[in-house]
C-alpha cells in the first residue's frame, strides 16, 4: 500500500492541497487526472466503505488473541437476609416462629487461563486470513477507483468534445442556410436546397441540446466520485503516444492476471477463511482444558452465629462435550457448504479476470489501429467537406451534399476523440485486470494532458 501514496500525495501536496483547503480547484487552472483522483480517494463513498471495513477487520486478530490470554474477574456481593423459622424442634433459646435478620458479604477474584482450546487457535489463524483478504479487497477497491476516476474524467472530456463538434456543425450549417437563402432569393438555387439546409441546421440544434445534456450528466457522474463539481478539466494533448502492451503476448498477460488479480487474491483468502471455519466448528467436538484459580472471602450471620471464610483454590478444569443435539455437526456441515460457495466465487473471479484481461488487451491493440484510422478519416472528411462547399458555391453540389458532408465530418471528429479515450481506458483496464495498476500509471497518463 505504500506505493499508492508516494507519487499521488507528492503531487497533491505541491499542486492541489492549497486549492482544496481554499474550497476547491480553481476553475481557471483546470483539474488534471492526478488531482481528481486525489479528491476521489478522500471522498468516494465506495472506496471509503472498503477502507472502513478493512479497519474493522483488523480488530479480529486482537479479539482472537484475547481468547487465548488469561481472563481475570472480580465479583462482590452484599445480601440482606430475613429468615422466619417455624419448626416443632426448638434448639437453644430460639422460639417457634422467630424471625432472624443478618447480612452476608463476600468477594471473589477468579482467574481462567485456557490451556487447550482448539477452536480459539483456529480463530487466530482465521483472523490472519481475513486480514489478508481485506488487504486484497482494499487494493482492488483502490484500483477500481483509479479506473472509475479515469472513466468519468474522460467521459466528461468526450462529452465536451461532442458538444464542441455539435456547436461547430451548427455554426457551419447556419452559414450554409444563410447562403442557401441568399442564392434562392436571387434565383440561383431551388427552394429544396433551402429546405435541406434548414433541416440540417435544425438537426444540428437538436444535437447541440443533447450534447449539452450529456456534458451535464458526465459532470454529475464525476461529482458522484469526487464530491464536488469541477468546472474545467485539463484536456488531452496531441502528443499522446500509442504504445502496445509489454509484453506483447496476450497469454502472458492472462497468466499474470490469474496470479495477481486482486479480486482473485481476495477470493483465495476467502477460501482460506472458509477452511479455517470448518476446523473451528469441528473443534466443538473436542474437550477443553483450562487452568482456573479463585480467591474469595465470605462473611455471613445466621441463627447459630456468624461465620467468616477465606478460601483460595487453583487447579485445572476439563470439559468433555458428549452430546449437544447435533448442533456442532450441523454447524460443521454449514461451514463446508460455505466453503463450496467460496470456491465457486474463486472460480468466478478467475474466469472474470481471464475475460477482462483478454478483452482489455485486444481493446488496446485494436484501439491503436482505430485511433490511426479515425485520424485519417478526419483528414479525409474535412477535405471532402471543403470540396463539397466549394462545389455548392459554384452550383455543382447541392445543399443536401453539404449537409451530408458536414454530418460525416462531425461524426469522424467524434469517433477520433472517442477512440483516443477508449485506448487510454483499455490500457488502464488491462493493468487493473492484471493487478498491476498503480498511481504511477495515472501520473503517466496525466503527462499526456495539456
Amino acid at each position: 500500500m505504500a506505493i499508492r501514496h508516494s507519487l499521488c500525495y507528492t503531487l497533491l501536496n505541491s499542486t492541489l492541497l492549497a486549492a482544496i483547503l481554499a474550497g476547491g480547484v480553481p476553475a481557471a487552472m483546470g483539474a488534471d487526472l492526478v488531482e481528481v483522483y486525489a479528491m476521489a480517494e478522500a471522498s468516494d463513498p465506495a472506496f471509503r466503505r472498503v477502507a472502513a471495513a478493512k479497519r474493522a477487520i483488523l480488530e479480529q486478530r486482537p479479539q482472537a488473541l484475547a481468547q487465548l490470554l488469561p481472563s481475570l474477574s472480580v465479583s462482590a456481593r452484599s445480601i440482606s437476609n430475613d429468615q422466619e423459622i417455624s419448626s416443632p424442634f426448638i434448639i437453644g433459646d430460639a422460639e417457634a416462629g422467630e424471625t432472624i435478620e443478618f447480612n452476608t458479604h463476600g468477594y471473589s477474584l477468579d482467574l481462567t487461563q485456557p490451556i487447550f482450546r482448539r477452536d480459539r487457535w483456529v480463530r487466530l489463524r482465521q483472523a490472519d486470513s481475513s486480514i489478508r483478504q481485506a488487504d486484497a479487497e482494499l487494493t482492488a477497491a483502490e484500483q477500481d477507483l483509479m479506473f472509475r476516476v479515469s472513466q468519468s474524467y474522460f467521459n466528461v472530456l468526450a462529452a465536451m468534445d461532442t458538444l464542441q463538434f455539435a456547436q461547430a456543425e451548427q455554426r457551419s450549417l447556419s452559414r450554409q442556410l444563410e447562403q442557401a437563402k441568399q442564392r434562392f432569393e436571387v434565383g440561383l438555387t431551388a427552394i429544396t436546397d433551402v429546405q435541406e439546409a434548414q433541416a440540417g441546421y435544425d438537426r444540428a440544434v437538436a444535437q447541440e441540446i443533447a450534447a449539452t445534456n450529456a456534458v451535464d450528466n458526465a459532470r454529475e457522474a464525476l461529482r458522484e466520485i469526487t464530491g464536488e463539481y469541477l468546472d474545467t478539466l485539463t484536456e488531452l494533448g496531441d502528443g499522446m503516444p500509442l504504445v502496445e502492451p509489454t509484453p506483447g503476448d496476450i497469454d502472458a498477460w492472462t497468466a499474470t492476471a490469474i496470479e495477481q488479480n486482486l479480486n482473485v487474491a481476495a477470493a483465495l483468502h476467502a477460501v482460506d477463511v472458509g477452511r479455517q471455519e470448518i476446523k473451528a466448528q469441528w473443534a466443538g467436538h473436542l474437550p477443553t482444558l483450562d487452568l482456573v484459580g479463585s480467591l474469595g472471602y465470605d462473611s455471613s450471620g445466621g441463627r447459630f452465629g456468624g461465620t467468616r471464610i477465606h478460601a483460595d483454590s487453583i487447579g485445572v478444569q476439563l470439559n468433555v462435550p458428549l452430546f449437544q443435539g447435533g448442533f456442532v455437526s450441523s454447524r460443521t456441515r454449514e461451514a463446508r457448504q460455505r466453503l463450496d460457495e467460496d470456491l465457486e466465487r474463486l472460480e468466478l473471479a478467475r474466469r472474470a479476470a481471464h475475460r477482462q484481461t483478454r478483452e482489455a488487451y485486444l481493446g488496446v491493440i485494436s484501439g491503436i489501429s482505430q485511433v490511426n484510422a479515425f485520424k485519417q478519416a478526419v483528414v479525409s472528411s474535412e477535405t471532402a467537406l471543403q470540396a463539397t462547399e466549394a462545389g455548392f458555391e459554384v452550383g455543382t453540389r447541392t445543399a443536401v451534399d453539404v449537409v451530408a458532408a458536414e454530418r460525416v465530418t462531425s461524426q469522424a471528429r467524434r469517433d477520433f476523440a472517442r477512440a483516443k479515450y477508449d485506448y487510454i481506458l483499455n490500457t488502464v483496464r488491462l493493468k487493473q485486470a492484471a493487478g498491476t495498476l498503480t498511481d504511477q500509471d495515472l501520473a503517466l497518463i496525466n503527462a499526456w494532458l495539456e
